[in-house]
């Protein structure tokens, strides 16, 4: 990327991070000489101080409501296969707060059954996939308490509802119409914003990837510790993008922080 062109590309009103993907894509396809790569380097840097990048939210929702409404979708065994599948999806989301992407690549062999929880090893590559980083591990203890809200029961449940359409479909979701296949991460995060609308949640101002601010802003509210909620959504130790992206208040404050998977029981 020559100053010139990212001359025109700030002039024409284009953000820090845009500006920057560009610099990364042309420096892989042209290898630009070191002066070329100083000069770039210093350009992008004011760049960042005159138009810093900025958090897509100010605020969050509140898993709450949501979580109530799902909640209602029980027994698991009456529901219909596309209700199950948002139900899944979802509950995934929230209590993992991982992206859709990474729900798209689970596959069966990656379903570990223990006796108090249901571990997943997330073997695919994905966005944070990187030489000497651990993959993703999610972990769903069984919630006996309250069924209705059982991420292990949940996906125990779907994988017998959904083993007569499987055939060789080696990864856990899949669509709920025909021709049945592998569910996208595009396909996931259509489902996730349906179930946000019913929820309740605002989803002009909110998309599908928000669950992740949700799920993680909540955490933190309930006193969680900044290490585990680092580890949980899959961001190194000393990561700041947490408490610089993610971290963000309620639109309206509650006096009581409840635990996610506790809501909806009084």
């Amino acid at each position: 990327m020559k100053a010139a062109l990212g001359k025109q590309m700030f002039d024409n009103g284009l953000s820090y991070s845009v500006i920057n993907t560009y610099r990364s894509a042309m420096n892989l396809i042209f290898a630009p000489s070191e002066e070329d790569r100083k000069n770039i380097n210093r350009f992008l840097k004011g760049v960042a101080k005159m138009r810093p990048p900025h958090p897509k939210y100010k605020f969050t929702w509140d898993p709450d409501p949501v979580l109530s409404f799902v909640k209602n979708w029980y027994p698991l065994n009456r529901l219909n296969i596309e209700n199950l599948t948002y139900k899944l999806v979802f509950l995934m989301a929230i209590t993992s707060a991982s992206r859709t992407q990474t729900l798209s690549k689970i596959k069966i062999t990656d379903i570990i059954k223990l006796e108090r929880k249901i571990e997943i090893r997330v073997t695919e590559r994905i966005k944070t996939s990187a030489p000497n980083k651990f993959q993703p591990l999610l972990i769903f203890p069984y919630f006996r308490e309250a069924p209705e809200l059982c991420v292990a029961h949940t996906i125990e449940t779907y994988l017998e509802r959904t083993s007569q359409y499987r055939k060789d479909h080696e990864y856990l979701i899949l669509t709920h119409k025909k021709p049945i296949h592998p569910a996208t991460s595009q396909t996931i995060s259509r489902w996730l914003k349906r179930v946000l609308i019913l929820g309740g949640v605002d989803t002009t101002v909110f998309s599908s990837h928000s669950i992740r601010h949700a799920s993680t802003s909540a955490a933190s509210r309930k006193g969680i510790n900044i290490d585990i909620i680092r580890d949980t959504a899959g961001w190194t130790p000393a990561s700041n993008t947490f408490f610089e992206f993610y971290n963000r208040p309620l639109s309206e404050p509650r006096e009581k922080a409840e635990t996610i998977l506790n809501i909806g029981r009084e």
